[in-house]
């Protein structure tokens, strides 16, 4: 379907779930361009999926991302996926806790979680993540940028490799992970290790991290060993030496007097670690196949190095929208544009369908490294607002930085399709080999 044939009728075939339609086609851009226009509070019923209320205009999703008392992260769902995906997830949880002897009632980390509770476990870190502290990392980033461009460059330039560079190893998935690695308080280059551990939280076929005669089950199972004990002996460590960075602040936190638990420590790194991670690098990614994609704009961001990396920055995490959905659930019945929303339904927040709504943006579908002003929705919105968003701005602006000053960049090109996250959540990009041209 595309956006030309789309229309009122074709409401029962929209398919804004499926994996595989995404893997294939990538986001359903003219599906969520008929649901802003004629239902923009949809009730989507498909085989496969629990029923939910489709959110996606800005407006919408803008107010109901910043209303967290008529509508709660901590409810049945936080993010929109297959019955047999949320069946796995809470499984895993169960097995998990019983495997670790943790509490089955605490919540996975503070994102399952609302005011009061919530904001007490944000609070231990945000200021970690305040623009002034960013500022103050300005330099560090900045080094970590050129480092790892210059191994991308080195990649792309490497003819002995036998295969093409990759956009996601040899570059994007470096600096964000390096960089919180450094926030910790963990040597910069645990990053390899980190990347693999947490890549098998995805959904993947991917065998990339498999030892021979492994199965893929094997190999997941113990990667998520080896990351939990890595995390054990994290705690373990800042528990003894103590000091202030991002690790053993949360280690050696209280909350109303109390410690945190290892149950609750757990939660709180994997989350530092995967929301460090996640966000930045598909962002980067995506934003480099943009500008590849977009020749009149990568002219003029390499035109004059620096010049368009803050707009440009802005544009790709509207353009690329890496966080595809989060889920709240209604606590009393809410009326929108003529539907009633129970109290106990599920509404799912689009946030790729805001950014491009032509209420919020002019010409949302021209990618314009210039935009300006550009309030964009990639971060959410309200008390649940990513925690690192100032820090992914920075890192960003960093690595495109550094690139904006290499005059290769305009000669790079795609060498092979991209292979994308098998995920409904995070709009990601597995592999993406590119070359230069020539």
């Amino acid at each position: 379907m595309t956006a030309t044939t789309l229309t009122a009728a074709d409401l029962d075939a929209v398919d804004i779930h499926s994996i595989e339609r995404y893997t294939t086609e990538g986001y359903p851009w003219a599906e969520w361009d008929l649901l802003r226009r004629e239902a923009p509070a949809y009730w989507y019923e498909r085989p496969g999926i629990e029923p939910f209320w489709a959110i996606t205009r800005y407006e919408d999703v803008h107010r109901m991302g910043r209303d967290a008392r008529r509508f709660i992260n901590s409810g049945p769902r936080l993010r929109l996926a297959s019955v047999e995906h949320d069946r796995k997830l809470w499984a895993a949880k169960a097995t998990r806790d019983s495997l670790y002897g943790w509490d089955p009632a605490e919540p996975i980390d503070m994102v399952f979680m609302d005011d009061p509770a919530h904001q007490e476990l944000r609070s231990l870190t945000a200021r970690a993540f305040t623009p002034a502290r960013c500022r103050r990392m300005a330099a560090v980033l900045a080094a970590h940028a050129t480092r790892f461009v210059d191994e991308f460059e080195a990649a792309l330039r490497d003819g002995a490799r036998g295969r093409p560079a990759d956009l996601v190893d040899d570059l994007a998935v470096k600096l964000p992970l390096a960089t919180i690695c450094e926030m910790m308080g963990v040597p910069v280059d645990d990053y390899a290790d980190i990347w693999r551990w947490t890549d098998s939280m995805f959904d993947s076929e991917s065998m990339a991290w498999a030892r021979p005669g492994e199965t893929k089950r094997d190999m997941r199972k113990r990667l998520r060993l080896e990351y939990h004990a890595y995390l054990d002996d994290l705690i373990a460590q800042k528990r003894q030496q103590g000091g202030d960075d991002l690790a053993a602040t949360v280690v050696n936190a209280t909350v109303e007097g109390k410690a945190l638990t290892d149950q609750q420590l757990h939660g709180y790194l994997n989350l530092l670690v995967a929301a460090g991670n996640e966000t930045t690098r598909n962002a980067a990614t995506r934003g480099l196949l943009a500008l590849v994609e977009h020749p009149d704009q990568m002219a003029l961001f390499v035109s004059e190095p620096g010049r368009h990396v803050d707009t440009a920055v802005e544009e790709i995490l509207r353009w690329t929208s890496p966080v595809i959905q989060f889920a709240r659930t209604a606590t009393e019945d809410v009326e929108l544009h003529g539907q009633l929303i129970r109290a106990g339904d599920t509404v799912g927040l689009w946030y790729p369908s805001a950014n491009r709504d032509d209420a919020a943006f002019e010409d949302p579908y021209r990618f314009d490294i210039a935009r300006d002003p550009n309030y964009h929705l990639a971060f959410g919105h309200g008390p649940h607002f990513c925690l690192g968003a100032n820090l992914a701005r920075w890192e960003l602006r960093a690595l495109f930085n550094e690139l904006s000053s290499r005059p290769w960049l305009r000669d790079l090109q795609l060498a092979g399709p991209a292979e994308w996250l098998v995920d409904l959540h995070v709009g990601g990009i597995h592999h993406q080999p590119v070359a230069l041209a020539g």
